[in-house]
C-alpha cells in the first residue's frame, strides 16, 4: 500500500502541475501589451536579457501589441521574474495574424524548477489564438497538449480544448470553458508503463458577468466521469455554483490573491489585514451543490482500515445570504445507498449502519462583518487570546448574542436496518446560560424493540436499561401505515442549564432516579 500510496500522489501532483502549467500559459497568452520595447539594430523589438526568447514582430500591429504583451507577462511570471518555475521554449515565441485573431505559438514549452532544472514540464507545441473584443477584452483559444510528460510520468489527454474571455484592465478571466476526454496517467515508459489514474470526460464552465454599482453576477459548473483509480472509483461528480451582487473589489481579492488569504490564517497580524476587504466589501447571495454518485474507496490509503466505503449518492448543498446587515447560511447534505465493508466495518453492527441520512441546518442573523471587524483589531492588538485578554471566542460569542443569531435544525434524518431517527429544533446563543446556548429539539426514534434486541444480543446490559427508560419516557406516535409506534422527545435546554425530556430532568436518567413504566 505504501507503493500505491506513493504513485496516487505523485499522479496527484502531476495533475495539478499539468493543468498549473496550461493556465499559466493560457493567461499569458490573453495578457496585453501595456508598453513598447526598443527595436534592436534589425529594426525589430528583440528586448535585452529576457529568458523567454520571442522572434521580431511590429510593436504597431495587432499581432505585436499581443506578442509583446505575453512576453512581458511571461518574462515577469516565468521568465527571470520566477525563483522557482521558468518557461523554456525550443525555439523563439512567434505569432501568426490572420483577420482579426493572432495565433501564438510557443514552440517544444516546458516548465523547468529553478532548484532542480533536470525536472521538466514538457508541454510540447502550444497555439493559442487571441481575438481582440474592444479596447479591454480579448477572447481566446487552444487545444490541450495530447501529452505532459514529467520524466518518467507521462498525463494523455486524447482530446481537449480551453476557451475564454480575459480582462486588461481587471486581470482576470471573465469566462472560461474547458474540456478534456479520455485523460490517463501512467508511469513508466513503453510498454513498461502502468495506467495509474483515469479519467472519462471533465467540462468546466466559469462566468463573470458585470452589473451596475461594481456589482457582479457569477456561475460555475465542474463534471467529470468515471475517475478510476487505485483503490478508489467515482461514476460521477457535479459541482455548480451562482452568486449574485458581489463587491468587485472583493471578488478581485477571491480570484486573485486566495492563496495569500488563506496562507494568512496563521498568521494573527497578516489576518487582521486580510480581513478588512471581507469587512469592508459588499457581498450578495451565493449558493453551490455538490453531487456525487457511485463513489467506491477501498484500502489503507483511503484511511478505511482496510475497508471499504461506497455510496450511491451524496449531495451537499450550500447558502449564503449577505446582502443585509446580519448574513444567513444554510447548508443541507444528504447520502443514500451507504455501505461499509471489510474491516471498516467491523466497529459498527450492520443493524445500526446507516444505509441512508440528511443533515439540514441553518445559521440566521450572524454578524459576520462585525465579527471580521473586531478580530481583526484584536489581531492587530495581538490580542487573538492569553490569559487576562478578551479571547477570539467571547468576541464572536459577544456578537452573536446582540445580534440574536439562531441555528435552526431543519431535519435530521438517519435510517438504518434497525430503527430510525428524526429530528429538527432551534438554539440561540445566551451567554448567561450555564451552556451558553438554549433552545429546544424535537425528536422521534422509531425501532426501540429491535435496539433493545441487539442490545440484549451484545451483552450490553447499561444500554438496555437506558433504552427502556428512553422508551418509557417517549411518548408513542402512530403513523399510517408503519409497523410501529415512534416515540416523540421534547428536548429542552434551558437557560439555568437544566436539560428536560418531555418535562422531565435529564439528569435524573442518568442518576437512575426513574424507573420503566
Amino acid at each position: 500500500m505504501i507503493v500505491v500510496a506513493k504513485s496516487k500522489k505523485v499522479a496527484r501532483r502531476t495533475l495539478a502541475g499539468a493543468f498549473l502549467a496550461c493556465a499559466l500559459a493560457l493567461t499569458g497568452a490573453v495578457q496585453p501589451a501595456a508598453a513598447s520595447l526598443d527595436p534592436d539594430e534589425e529594426g525589430g523589438p528583440t528586448p535585452a536579457a529576457r529568458a523567454i526568447p520571442m522572434a521580431p514582430v511590429d510593436p504597431g500591429s495587432t499581432a505585436g501589441r499581443i506578442v509583446l504583451g505575453v512576453a512581458d507577462w511571461l518574462e515577469q511570471r516565468l521568465g527571470f521574474g520566477s525563483d522557482s518555475v521558468r518557461l523554456a521554449l525550443d525555439a523563439p515565441l512567434w505569432a501568426k495574424e490572420r483577420g482579426n485573431t493572432v495565433t501564438l505559438h510557443l514552440p517544444g514549452a516546458r516548465l523547468v524548477e529553478t532548484s532542480v532544472p533536470l525536472v521538466q514540464w514538457a508541454l510540447g507545441d502550444l497555439a493559442i489564438a487571441v481575438t481582440p473584443r474592444g479596447q479591454t477584452a480579448y477572447d481566446f483559444e487552444t487545444a490541450l497538449p495530447p501529452a505532459i510528460e514529467k520524466g518518467q510520468d507521462r498525463l494523455a489527454i486524447g482530446q481537449g480544448t480551453v476557451s475564454g474571455t480575459w480582462r486588461s484592465d481587471l486581470e482576470i478571466v471573465t469566462r472560461l470553458e474547458a474540456s478534456a476526454a479520455n485523460i490517463r496517467f501512467l508511469e513508466g515508459k513503453g510498454s513498461q508503463a502502468v495506467e495509474t489514474v483515469s479519467l472519462a470526460a471533465l467540462s468546466v464552465v466559469d462566468e463573470l458577468v458585470e452589473g451596475g454599482d461594481r456589482l457582479w453576477d457569477g456561475r460555475s459548473t465542474l463534471s467529470l466521469s468515471d475517475l478510476e483509480a487505485e483503490g478508489f472509483s467515482l461514476g460521477r461528480l457535479d459541482v455548480d455554483g451562482s452568486f449574485e451582487d458581489f463587491d468587485r473589489d472583493l471578488i478581485l481579492q477571491m480570484r486573485g490573491d486566495f492563496g495569500s488569504f488563506a496562507g494568512g490564517a496563521s498568521n494573527p497580524t497578516a489576518l487582521g489585514d486580510l480581513l478588512m476587504p471581507v469587512v469592508e466589501g459588499r457581498w450578495g447571495r451565493s449558493e453551490m451543490t455538490i453531487t456525487l454518485h457511485e463513489l467506491t474507496a477501498a484500502g489503507d490509503d483511503a484511511d478505511l482500515g482496510g475497508g471499504e466505503l461506497s455510496l450511491g449518492r451524496l449531495e451537499w448543498r450550500v447558502g449564503a445570504d449577505g446582502r443585509r446587515d446580519f448574513a444567513d447560511l444554510s447548508t443541507r447534505i444528504s447520502a443514500s445507498d451507504v455501505a461499509l465493508g471489510g474491516d471498516a466495518a467491523g466497529e459498527i453492527p450492520p443493524a445500526l449502519m446507516p444505509h441512508a441520512a440528511t443533515v439540514d441546518i441553518a445559521l440566521s442573523r450572524l454578524p459576520l462583518r462585525r465579527i471580521a471587524d473586531s478580530l481583526s483589531s484584536l489581531a492587530k492588538r495581538g490580542e487573538m487570546g492569553g490569559v487576562g485578554e478578551e479571547s477570539m471566542m467571547e468576541v464572536i460569542l459577544d456578537h452573536l448574542d446582540a445580534a440574536d443569531s439562531s441555528l435552526e435544525i431543519r431535519e435530521i434524518h438517519v435510517v438504518t436496518p434497525s430503527c430510525e431517527l428524526r429530528a429538527e429544533g432551534r438554539f440561540q446563543i445566551e451567554p448567561a446560560s450555564l451552556f451558553g446556548v438554549i433552545g429546544r429539539v424535537d425528536a422521534r426514534v422509531r425501532g426501540f424493540d429491535s435496539l433493545m434486541e441487539l442490545a440484549v444480543e451484545e451483552g450490553e446490559e447499561e444500554a438496555v436499561a437506558l433504552l427502556i427508560v428512553l422508551q418509557g419516557l417517549g411518548k408513542p406516535v402512530f403513523d399510517e401505515g408503519a409497523d410501529e409506534p415512534a416515540y416523540a422527545f421534547e428536548i429542552d435546554l434551558r437557560r439555568d442549564g437544566a436539560v428536560t425530556v418531555n418535562g422531565i430532568p435529564f439528569d435524573m436518567l442518568l442518576q437512575g432516579g426513574l424507573s420503566p413504566q
